[in-house]
């Protein structure tokens, strides 16, 4: 995965358009389960709790739930996954 992060906005407000895209963009599908936060983070060259911060806005907005034990998943619900791309296409 290649991270275009730039120093003019917070940076876990980056990681979440990011991963946002790269769920609507299916390169993580619905029902997918996601690296752990340390691996995320590391291949983005940031802070754990930057990438952690991102992912739970994410599981907030409801594009990502956690399994107690094994990790995140994205959603299995597509029309969140939708509704999130038209977000992304109007710029809201």
């Amino acid at each position: 995965m290649g991270w275009n992060l730039k120093s003019d906005r917070p940076i876990y407000a980056q990681l979440i358009e990011q991963i946002e895209l790269m769920i609507v963009s299916g390169l993580y599908p619905p029902g997918a389960k996601l690296p752990s936060v340390r691996d995320l983070a590391a291949d983005a060259a940031v802070n754990p709790n930057t990438m952690q911060r991102a992912l739970s806005q994410l599981e907030a907005d409801g594009l990502l739930y956690t399994q107690r034990t094994s990790g995140r998943y994205v959603t299995e619900d597509v029309e969140r996954i939708m509704q999130t791309k038209r977000s992304l296409a109007t710029g809201w």
